[in-house]
């Protein structure tokens, strides 16, 4: 399990009554259990000191493996809209938890009554098709200016890098790709649930949106095309260094990219209402 500083955030540093919003990472571990504790997550650990979580003040939870979750701790994340995401071992999404719309900023439930709207109609899936194609094309644009960018970084890191030749920018690409498949995608569905419940899709739409995409999933990916730079830095940095990026610096990076990723879904959700509307 791993909580946070108060300068990696899950939100965009927004300030609440309780303070600024972060996300909880549970990761499989001997005895973890998640109890409901007032209006706090309680995380209890063989041998460890009790954590408590107030609700309010989290964004997001991403459960990675088997944790033991108290169903009134379940029940508790959904009544404050606090999305939980669950990964296999190999952080794959198992599935997601969505509640009620306490976190929802959209007042005129735009992209719900939309998508109900427009996707079960003639040529609504097309529609979204054309949505996600269209964003994967310019985050894949933006992602490769951030890497070419990256290519022309002259740090005494990547400089001691290509002189010992530790790793080719080949095998380099290689690892990126596996990253994002194996490391990074629940991470990203994570984040991408969060926003879409700010963007009102709380439990009960969801059940009323019986249509055949991976929202979520979608959104994630097209977020995480931002990250191939940073991501590519990172690892040319370790091949010099002989660091590896270790889940914990893995989730330290994704979260100090997570303002940018979230402008950036931002736009691609206001891109698809716009989509369904004609």
């Amino acid at each position: 399990m791993r909580r946070l500083s108060d300068g990696a955030l899950g939100r965009r540093g927004e300030a609440e009554a309780l303070g600024p919003r972060k996300p909880l990472y549970l990761r499989n571990s001997p005895g973890l259990r998640v109890v409901l504790d007032g209006a706090a997550l309680c995380v209890r650990q063989v041998a460890k000191a009790v954590m408590r979580f107030p609700l309010a003040r989290l964004a997001r939870v991403v459960n990675s493996g088997e944790v033991d979750w108290d169903c009134a701790a379940l029940l508790g994340c959904a009544e404050a809209g606090v999305p939980v995401v669950f990964l296999h071992r190999d952080r794959t999404v198992r599935g997601y938890l969505f509640g009620r719309d306490a976190r929802s900023r959209d007042q005129h439930d735009l992209l719900y009554t939309r998508l109900r709207a427009r996707l079960t109609r003639a040529g609504g899936m097309a529609r979204y098709e054309q949505w996600r194609q269209a964003m994967f094309r310019e985050a894949a644009v933006e992602g490769q200016l951030g890497a070419a960018l990256a290519q022309r970084a002259t740090t005494d890191a990547a400089r001691r890098m290509r002189r010992r030749a530790v790793a080719p920018e080949e095998a380099l690409a290689e690892r990126v790709a596996v990253c994002f498949k194996r490391r990074l995608r629940g991470l990203l569905s994570g984040l991408a649930g969060e926003l879409l419940a700010e963007a009102g899709l709380d439990a009960r739409r969801w059940s009323r949106l019986d249509v055949g995409v991976d929202l979520p999933g979608d959104l994630g990916e097209v977020m995480g095309q931002a990250l191939e730079a940073p991501i590519l830095r990172a690892m040319r940095v370790g091949a010099a260094t002989g660091v590896e990026l270790d889940d914990a610096a893995l989730t330290a990076l994704f979260e100090a990219q997570t303002p940018r990723l979230w402008q950036l879904g931002l736009a691609a959700v206001k891109r698809l209402r716009e989509m369904l509307e004609t």
